[in-house]
This record gives C-alpha cells, sequence and structure tokens, in this order.
C-alpha cells in the first residue's frame, strides 16, 4: 500500500512538472480603422455611441439615424430601400465599454450576431471616443475586404424600440446638419480622412445636447502595416 502511494506521488510530481506547449501569440492585425470623434461636452456613460458601417457596395445607401417611428433597431435604419438606409455592422459605446455586431437580419428586431469588444477603445480626452477596429473582424478570411464602406457616426439618449411610441426624438445627432449625411470611405490603402474633406463640414450646435453633438471626426485607414 505504501509502495502504491509513493507511485501516484511520483506520476503527480511528473504531471506537474510536464511542459505543455504554449498557444501562439494572437497575431496583431495589418489591417485596421482607427475611428476619433469628438463632441461638444463630456462623453456621458449613460448615452449611447454608435459607428454604423454599410459595407454593401452601394455609395448610394448607407446608415442613417432613427427619427420617427417604427424606430428601427431603437437607434438606426438597418434597412430601408426608400430612405436608402443600410446598416450591417456596428460598433455601440455605452457605459465605457464597446462591442461589435453583425446584423443578419434586415427587419425587425434585426437580430444581431455579437463579434466580441475592438482591438481598442479609448477616451483622449473627456469628450472623445477613440475606436481601434481590426477589419478582419468585420470581414473574416477568406473573404477580400470591401473596396469601400459607407459609414456614420449616430449618438442617441436613448433607445426608442416602442413602434407605437410617436414622440419625437430630441436627444441624437449623426453626420451633418439633419443626420443624413453618411460619408462614403475607400478600404484600399492607408489613408486619413477628416471632417469636411469632400463632406459636408461636422459643426457644433446642430443636437439639443452637448454630450450628443457632434463636432470634428477622423477616420484613420491601415493596411497591411
Amino acid at each position: 500500500m505504501a509502495r502504491f502511494r509513493w507511485l501516484i506521488g511520483v506520476l503527480a510530481f511528473l504531471v506537474g512538472c510536464a511542459k505543455f506547449p504554449e498557444l501562439p501569440p494572437t497575431p496583431i492585425s495589418r489591417d485596421r480603422v482607427v475611428v476619433t470623434l469628438t463632441y461638444a461636452a463630456a462623453v456621458r456613460p449613460d448615452f449611447f455611441y454608435y459607428i454604423a458601417i454599410d459595407s454593401d457596395g452601394d455609395p448610394r445607401t448607407g446608415p442613417l439615424p432613427a427619427l420617427t417611428r417604427p424606430w428601427g433597431n431603437g437607434w438606426g435604419v438597418p434597412f430601408d430601400a426608400t430612405l436608402g438606409s443600410r446598416i450591417d455592422l456596428f460598433v455601440e459605446v455605452f457605459r465605457q465599454s464597446a462591442q461589435v455586431f453583425r446584423i443578419q437580419v434586415f427587419q425587425p428586431p434585426f437580430t444581431t450576431q455579437p463579434l466580441g469588444p475592438p482591438l481598442d477603445l479609448s477616451f483622449p480626452q473627456p469628450n472623445q471616443i477613440r475606436v481601434t477596429l481590426d477589419l478582419r473582424q468585420l470581414f473574416p478570411p477568406p473573404d477580400p475586404l470591401p473596396e469601400r464602406v459607407e459609414m456614420n457616426f449616430i449618438s442617441v439618449s436613448e433607445l426608442k424600440t416602442n413602434p407605437y411610441d410617436n414622440t419625437p426624438r430630441t436627444g441624437f445627432d449623426a453626420l451633418g446638419p439633419t443626420g443624413n449625411d453618411f460619408i462614403s470611405i475607400p478600404l484600399t490603402s492607408t489613408q486619413t480622412f477628416r471632417n469636411g474633406q469632400g463632406w459636408v463640414a461636422e459643426t457644433s450646435g446642430d443636437a439639443q445636447i452637448d454630450a450628443l453633438d457632434l463636432t470634428d471626426w477622423e477616420v484613420r485607414i491601415i493596411r497591411g502595416e
């Protein structure tokens, strides 16, 4: 019996000393997009901030905010052929954390697939949000990256999900005076795009709540670096 216990002890020691191969580190993405958003006042953790993306290849359609009933998915219009709105990917920043989602069903309730957090989320200034996305998280291989995507930056004070609620949305902002001026961003090479660079300039004063009032933005595309 003593010898049996001795053998068990030796085996436990050998297992404890065994060397298992280390998992290879996750490679750093070589294809990224860095979005920096600036607001008129400090970002509020109880408000919702969205980077909305349309990747259908048609620059005539893009992400639009949901300003009237039936309220889309609560903040945006994932699909409306009449309005020309389409959203298939988005980042939600809420309570100082961020998650990436893919919209799978383009009709209510607009079922989404969570893709996990972005590569990085930071707040360089109290009124700034910076999100770094792995383009391959959005568009997994072996599929090629799209040549361009349409983007809009939508901020809302609340999610409206009641299709019978006819009260107008007051706490919101997005690109342009009415929020409908989404931008088309090429993904083919490393470039930086800034507010007013060929698009309607985003200025302060077009939102009723300063913490939602987008005043400046920058999108940096990084390819193969």
